[in-house]
């Protein structure tokens, strides 16, 4: 197969939280250096990662400028319905890029453009980024009171889960037995794209209720389910 690229979401891969240490991101630099392949180095979760967390050095642009086009959006950030996101990437892109574009022709909404502009310069983007952190901590604060035994290993202000769970249970019936009982995860084998996995997981939004209360009552709902 002749791969001619890679896509890589350093800060926090999903669905399954998991980051990309700063040796290991050196390490896949030198692979794609040495193999000339392009890097999509997809980052919307850098604000939280960041400055936060200490392994956190640097996005893999910096390791390769001239081989990656760096993208990070504002939905998760700022807020879903603005659909910003910007660009980063060498000169030797910039013809194929602005081609792509003219082509498809794909035009962010000046309205939101013009949104976003007005709240990162009046530093109210900072704001909004910073009550999302506090947000995402009480929601994982939440996960861990329902579930103390459950390690986080991945991200720790994910705004998801990744939790395995046993058995060999059918991933669309596990599914709808908790929604009948009030409750939408989704199964690990949603996200396959190749063979079966022989560990099954749940994708677990911490973000998608009115309230942490909210919040706790369907993860203590799950965790009765599951057990």
């Amino acid at each position: 197969m002749d791969i001619q690229g890679i896509f890589l979401m350093p800060s926090c891969c999903n669905p399954t939280t998991i980051m990309i240490s700063d040796a290991r991101k050196k390490e896949l630099a030198a692979v794609i250096r040495n193999h000339q392949l392009i890097l999509i180095e997809d980052d919307i979760h850098a604000f939280l990662t960041a400055g936060i967390i200490p392994d956190y050095q640097q996005p893999m642009f910096h390791l390769l400028p001239e081989q990656t086009v760096y993208i990070c959006g504002t939905s998760k950030s700022i807020c879903s319905g603005l659909r910003v996101a910007y660009m980063v990437f060498g000169d030797a892109f910039q013809k194929k890029i602005s081609q792509a574009i003219f082509m498809i022709n794909v035009k962010t909404s000046s309205l939101d453009a013009e949104i976003i502009t007005e709240l990162i310069l009046s530093g109210k983007a900072h704001e909004i980024a910073a009550q999302k952190k506090q947000l995402a901590q009480s929601a994982n604060d939440v996960f861990l009171q329902v579930f103390p035994e459950h390690e986080i290993a991945g991200h720790p202000l994910s705004f998801y889960r990744w939790f395995p769970i046993s058995g060999n249970a059918d991933g669309a019936k596990l599914e709808n037995t908790l929604r009948l009982h009030g409750v939408r995860v989704f199964h690990s084998d949603r996200f396959l794209s190749g063979k079966t996995m022989s560990n099954q997981f749940f994708r677990i939004a911490l973000a998608s209720t009115h309230s942490l209360e909210e919040l706790k009552m369907g993860l203590e709902i799950l965790k009765q389910n599951l057990e």
